[in-house]
């Protein structure tokens, strides 16, 4: 997923936080790191409260937490249903 934040040079100091904290949760939640990948999208979240990138990776770290991936998960999110 991607999301333009600013043009060249125009990145806001809360963008700047957005970015890495996001760059850190999605990290963690590659690597299964469920708590870290919750804290940083929650970081993410107080720098701008309306990112859904950031909203859409909590509540898959909130599912993924309560019911692991299988063993050969490549990271991927995929839709079971309509």
């Amino acid at each position: 997923m991607f999301d333009i934040l600013a043009g060249k040079g125009g990145l806001q100091p809360d963008q700047m936080v957005l970015r890495d904290r996001y760059a850190e949760g999605l990290a963690a939640y590659r690597a299964r790191r469920w708590d870290e990948a919750r804290a940083a999208f929650r970081a993410a979240l107080e720098a701008v409260p309306d990112d859904e990138p950031s909203k859409v990776f909590m509540g898959r770290v909130d599912d993924f937490a309560k019911n692991p991936p299988p063993a050969d998960w490549d990271g991927a999110w995929r839709f079971e249903h309509k």
